[in-house]
């Protein structure tokens, strides 16, 4: 065996394997940190045949090298001067955290006093507001019966007051005499001016700006953007308005293109249209089968009876089977046309 672990309460340390009990003792006392007098004090044991053996004596040294163990397990014994000093220091802390705890609990009791005071007062506060509000509740109500007795006294007066105007009316229709017309002459007839209209010149067009809808400025974020619009050609989601185009601030470092929009609409039929045009030229009838063929999709000319629905024709079937059919059949033209 060359080398041999020592095992110090979890903590592994490998060293060369010693001759003797003493030069083991000296290397863990170097390897440890203790002093020379504390490492004569450790206890040595290995474990072997499912057994724990003591080394205190040269000779039980010996006796491990012979049994070729590769590993001591190192203990402290209660009698020795380490485990007395880290018992003493261990019973302070014991004490001092005891103290903490006690000092802990009762802060712990004076602030639950204090809470239990405020909310008792704060209760206290609620119960007052809220027999105010009830008293004033119930002036309300008063007030309300009060005002509902009024309103009717103020009806039957006004009734009573209304039939006395209506019998004095009589009375005074009874009593004044009847008025003779007068004879009414004629108004002089009204003389109208027509004004003439005065014709102005015609307006001159304006200059509609376009407007581009789903694009937004990422200078200014103006949705939709309205006028010139100016996309980046390195980065296709920059947009810009004519604004901050003229702001090199905001577009330092970037290369800008004005967006032609009768191009990309140009562009963007194109596209659509070539999903349904063939090689030929042919306009392709998505979905849309032959009656008299069984022309899947029908390619080319279509037609479709005006009676009948779901009834299709290709060009070659309606010259062939169209008398026979008996309907009449119409072109369905394609909306490229």
């Amino acid at each position: 065996m060359k080398n041999i672990s020592l095992n110090l309460f979890g903590e592994k340390v490998t060293i060369k394997m010693p001759t003797t009990l003493a030069s083991l003792r000296k290397e863990i006392s170097d390897k440890f940190m203790f002093n020379p007098s504390d490492a004569a004090e450790v206890i040595i044991s290995y474990v072997k045949d499912l057994g724990k053996k003591l080394i205190q004596t040269e000779q039980d040294f010996a006796n491990f090298i012979s049994n070729q163990i590769g590993k001591l397990d190192l203990d402290i014994s209660q009698d020795s001067r380490l485990y007395k000093e880290q018992f003493n220091s261990l019973k302070k802390e014991s004490e001092e955290n005891k103290k903490l705890l006690e000092e802990c609990l009762k802060k712990d009791a004076e602030l639950k006093k204090k809470k239990e005071e405020t909310m008792k007062a704060e209760m206290d506060k609620l119960n007052l507001i809220e027999s105010k509000i009830q008293k004033l509740i119930n002036r309300k109500k008063k007030l309300e019966k009060r005002m509902k007795l009024n309103n009717k006294k103020i009806e039957k007066e006004q009734k009573q007051n209304s039939k006395k105007i209506e019998i004095l009316k009589k009375r005074l229709n009874l009593t004044t005499p009847k008025e003779e017309p007068k004879e009414t002459k004629p108004s002089p007839k009204k003389v109208v001016v027509k004004k003439t209209k005065t014709l102005k010149a015609p307006n001159k067009p304006e200059n509609k700006k376009e407007v581009h809808p789903f694009a937004t400025c990422d200078g200014c974020k103006m949705c939709p953007i309205i006028g010139k619009r100016y996309k980046c050609k390195n980065n296709p989601n920059l947009d810009f308005c004519e604004k901050c185009h003229l702001n090199k601030e905001k577009t330092k470092g970037l290369k800008l293109e004005l967006v032609d929009t009768q191009k990309l609409m140009k562009q963007i039929i194109l596209k659509a249209s070539a999903n349904r045009i063939n090689k030929d030229g042919k306009f392709i009838h998505r979905m849309i089968s032959c009656e008299g063929c069984g022309m899947f999709p029908i390619i080319g000319e279509r037609f479709k009876c005006t009676i009948c629905p779901n009834f299709n024709y290709c060009k070659c079937c309606k010259q062939m089977f169209g008398n026979i059919h008996g309907h009449p059949m119409e072109e369905v033209k394609s909306k490229f046309d």
